[in-house]
């Protein structure tokens, strides 16, 4: 019987540490997670408002986190968490530049929101280049025009309203809005579509594909498509 009881008390005492460590174990994970360290610079004033949980920075402000840097004149960081950007504000990633005149930063949620005179441009490589470094491949420059745009720093596609332009090379459409997907490299216009090609045709439409890798674009909903030929000489004799 004191066996069968020592055995009993043995896993009462094995079954609490498994509950234990099913308990811990999260937690020290949890703990352990990685935090992505956020810098900010300023040469001129800071000022910190501990009840509000608001500092502000002023003059040449560099805001760095991860791949993306951020810069402007005067930075306003609620919670560590939202930063709105005015004065020459510009945004840096690899291969992406990104321009306006009011930023808003969710740093957090990695996203970012740029109104008036919003202008992106994009080195894009070439469909079809091999491996190799940046500077042996093929690229093209895509720049993209509007009113406002919400870019996501993670995934690198954005959403544009408002007198959007898009322009790959001799290529350029023109519409109300578009969306833009980096693992399609594909740019989606809808809303008095206008377009043209490098071989000067004119495009109107409801809906037009726009890719960024390559000549090519695919129109939909009431597509009118126009081109110019020349005419040919009268060589006939009288």
């Amino acid at each position: 019987m004191r066996v069968v009881s020592r055995l009993g008390c043995e896993t009462a005492k094995v079954a609490l540490v498994l509950v234990l460590l099913a308990l811990i174990v999260p937690l020290v994970f949890v703990a352990g997670a990685a935090k992505e360290k956020v810098t900010v610079t300023a040469t001129n004033k800071v000022t910190v408002d501990l009840d509000a949980d608001v500092t502000v920075f002023e003059g040449n402000v560099r805001i760095t986190y991860g791949d993306v840097e951020l810069m402007a004149e005067r930075a306003e960081v609620k919670e560590r968490r939202i930063a709105t950007l005015t004065g020459n504000v510009k945004l840096i990633q690899p291969d992406v530049v990104l321009i306006g005149e009011v930023f808003t930063a969710y740093i957090n949620e990695k996203r970012v929101i740029a109104e008036g005179g919003v202008v992106l441009t994009k080195e894009e490589t070439r469909a079809g280049e091999g491996p190799g470094s940046l500077s042996e491949r093929e690229t093209d420059t895509v720049t993209v025009m509007c009113d406002k745009m919400e870019l996501s720093t993670k995934t690198r596609g954005f959403k544009a309203e408002g007198n959007v332009q898009v322009a790959r090379g001799s290529s350029f459409a023109e519409a109300d809005q578009a969306t833009y997907v980096e693992s399609e490299k594909v740019v989606v216009l809808s809303g008095n579509v206008a377009a043209e090609g490098k071989n000067g045709e004119n495009i109107k439409c409801g809906k037009l594909i726009f890719r960024t890798d390559r000549d090519y674009m695919e129109a939909e909903t009431e597509v009118v498509f126009e081109f110019d030929i020349d005419e040919d000489g009268d060589d006939s004799p009288d």
